[in-house]
């Protein structure tokens, strides 16, 4: 069974959704009550958390869901858009 079906989250959830999903899944099946289901819960967690395991999951799934783009949806790229006159005062000036 794969980390986010444990979890019961989609394959690009935020880490604030893998966060609040493990705390609800915590809650219902304690370290105390059920140690068996916590550990694979905690290795659940663990997985989605840590980057490194997450693409490691992402590239080695036969049916990947997810592109590899959606490991680094908090780096937005800045997008600079720049007009032929920038480039006629560089081709002016030489």
């Amino acid at each position: 069974m794969k980390a986010n079906e444990i979890l019961g989250v989609a394959a690009n959830a935020s880490t604030d959704e893998i966060r609040v999903a493990y705390l609800d899944k915590v809650k219902l099946f304690p370290p105390d009550r059920s140690p068996e289901e916590f550990e694979k819960i905690r290795d659940a967690y663990d997985s989605l958390r840590d980057p490194r395991r997450q693409a490691k999951s992402v590239l080695l799934s036969p049916a990947a869901q997810a592109p590899l783009a959606s490991l680094i949806d908090d780096l937005k790229a800045r997008r600079i858009f720049t007009g032929p006159r920038l480039w006629r005062e560089v081709l002016k000036s030489k």
